[in-house]
């Protein structure tokens, strides 16, 4: 898995590459009067979105809730403009995403601690409410287009390592079969589980977003990210799906 998104990273900023050498040679004739520069931006904004699987389980039979969590991201961009309408850029940001749900499920894997003590690792049915809220360090990588003075838009990838985790909840109102769908009844009122420390510590994925300027300075933008690494190890047996972190950026970006 982390060859084949290494892989799929390395094409797409090659390929990137290429289109902005390609059109870089086009309008160099068209834009003699063009000198390249170099931008720099403050990025500023909220995380909306999920950590999710990209198909739901049968085993979560039924939504009833979600709330985003307060997700600030504040970051620094550098970009190069090579010609008029072509250039990259490369940033650091400080990404909070998380999320709140409630839902039904039905035989779903987990592990979960009763307020005796008591551990069990099986299949729960009932009631499940989930909070995420984690932080990361985000490096995106982008090639850029500004097609007039008032719209840019950006397509490329990210990297980010984890360095504060939160992925925890409670169950009711069911029961868990200890040790798999054929272990033992226990009835459960309440519990809860704790996986933050089990989450991957480095995500990647890729991103795009767009910008309209507002001011001489300041622009609104939007971006979308979406993890192509799951958040939890594939021996990880909490649940027995992958999730992925995909959120949108709302926000402000001011050129300095």
């Amino acid at each position: 898995m982390n060859i084949k998104i290494t892989g799929l990273m390395l094409g797409m900023l090659t390929a990137a590459t290429q289109l902005f050498a390609q059109n870089n040679g086009n309008e160099q004739t068209k834009n003699n009067d063009f000198k390249p520069l170099l931008e720099h931006r403050i990025l500023a904004g909220f995380n909306f979105g999920a950590t999710a699987p990209v198909n739901f389980p049968n085993t979560i039979r039924k939504i009833n809730g979600y709330w985003p969590q307060f997700c600030p991201s504040l970051g620094y961009e550098l970009s190069y403009r090579a010609t008029k309408k072509w250039g990259a850029s490369v940033a650091v940001k400080m990404d909070y995403k998380g999320m709140g749900t409630k839902d039904e499920v039905q035989y779903f894997p987990t592990i979960i601690t009763t307020s005796d003590g008591g551990r069990f690792a099986g299949t729960f049915s009932g009631q499940n409410q989930t909070t995420v809220r984690n932080a990361y360090v985000s490096f995106p990588v982008s090639a850029v287009f500004t097609p007039n003075d008032n719209w840019r838009f950006s397509l490329g990838g990210y990297v980010a390592w984890l360095f504060s985790s939160n992925f925890y909840g409670t169950v009711s109102d069911g029961y868990i079969r200890n040790g798999g769908p054929l272990g033992a009844k226990i009835i459960i009122t309440e519990a809860t589980f704790d996986f933050g420390k089990e989450m991957r510590t480095f995500d990647c994925g890729l991103q795009a977003g767009a910008s309209r300027r507002v001011g001489k300075k300041l622009s609104v933008m939007g971006n979308l990210s979406w993890g192509l690494r799951p958040v939890f190890p594939g021996d990880f047996k909490g649940m027995d799906f992958p999730m992925y972190n995909i959120y949108l950026t709302l926000g402000v970006a001011y050129k300095i």
